[in-house]
């Protein structure tokens, strides 16, 4: 019988609780402050007799503490009476913050410990993100060599296949009778992506996750974007392009960003126009690789899979920290 491990438990939850603390320091914060601003909400009519209570002290004491008109007093008598009238201002004042501190004195703490918390809840995530990028460009820098090796072996076009998960196979697609201009499904052979591999930032470009019209011009609407881009950061008009606003410069639809790791490469990652900061000029134009071939998609019409047109493209993006 297998005996049950509590510690062993305990340290599991303690990982899982750490992998997640930013998020929960985050929004732990936002509730302090939240609750912080709604219950001293609820304090201010105190807060205003507090206030009224104050202004009639001090009236008070201005009516009874005051120098005498058309009579001759010594200048210690009237250096006495001002000093005087320091002190109860100042008792007047002490009590009036004392008032606020017990009426706001817990909305305080809220705010105090939820910006505490916000404030390091974004230096964790900072952190990560440091770590993630590390992690990335390492991983880059291994793909890279790996890469080399498999090119110097088998040839840089079965490479590049290899590496953009394309395999040649029999392919239905559907096309267009020249003569009679009825549309039929042949078969042809063809390369077809079957999965998602090649680099992080690597995706099919297509009419599904595009916003493109017209599948026969995939690469005239690539070429134009990429033509653009290049010269906003050329004319520096735009200082960088992080990876997501390449993919949405690109028309690149939601669904086709990627999640978790990907997105948070896609935000670190990308092209800089800072001739400063990126001294070589090829870095700082946007580079496209790219592969033909098909992909598979659902026809509703004709209740088939048939495959479409696709283009397999991949980004020559960097690290941009430091770089903008």
């Amino acid at each position: 019988m297998n005996k049950f491990n509590f510690k062993g438990m305990l340290q599991g939850i303690g990982m899982s609780l750490t992998q997640v603390r930013p998020e929960i320091m985050l929004v732990s914060g936002i509730i302090s402050v939240l609750g912080g601003t709604i219950y001293a909400c609820t304090k201010t009519e105190k807060a205003k007799k507090a206030v009224e209570e104050t202004k009639a002290d001090l009236k008070t004491i201005e009516e009874q503490i005051k120098i005498p008109e058309n009579v001759d007093i010594l200048p210690e008598t009237k250096r006495q009476i001002k000093v005087e009238k320091g002190r109860q201002y100042i008792r007047v004042y002490g009590h009036a913050l004392y008032k606020f501190i017990k009426i706001y004195g817990v909305p305080a703490l809220l705010w105090l410990g939820g910006m505490g918390m916000i404030c390091g809840g974004h230096g964790e995530l900072r952190k990560l993100n440091r770590g993630l990028t590390a992690d990335i460009l390492a991983g880059s820098q291994l793909m890279k060599e790996y890469r080399e090796r498999v090119a110097k072996a088998v040839g840089e076009e079965v490479e590049q296949k290899i590496f953009m998960g394309a395999q040649e196979g029999m392919v239905t697609v559907l096309e267009k009778d020249e003569e009679t201009g009825e549309e039929k499904l042949v078969q042809k052979p063809g390369d077809i992506f079957y999965a998602q591999p090649g680099s992080i930032f690597a995706r099919n470009y297509t009419q599904a996750n595009t916003d493109i019209m017209y599948r026969q011009f995939t690469d005239q609407f690539l070429d134009s974007r990429v033509d653009a881009i290049n010269h906003k950061l050329e004319l520096g008009v735009m200082r960088a392009y992080t990876g997501l606003d390449v993919f949405r410069e690109l028309g690149f639809n939601e669904n086709a960003l990627g999640q978790d790791e990907q997105i948070d490469a896609l935000m670190h990652y990308g092209i800089s126009g800072n001739a400063r900061k990126v001294p070589d000029p090829e870095m700082r134009r946007l580079k496209i690789t790219r592969l033909r071939g098909y992909e598979e998609q659902w026809d509703a019409g004709r209740g088939i899979n048939v495959y479409v047109p696709c283009l397999r493209i991949d980004f020559n993006f960097y690290p941009l920290e430091g770089k903008i």
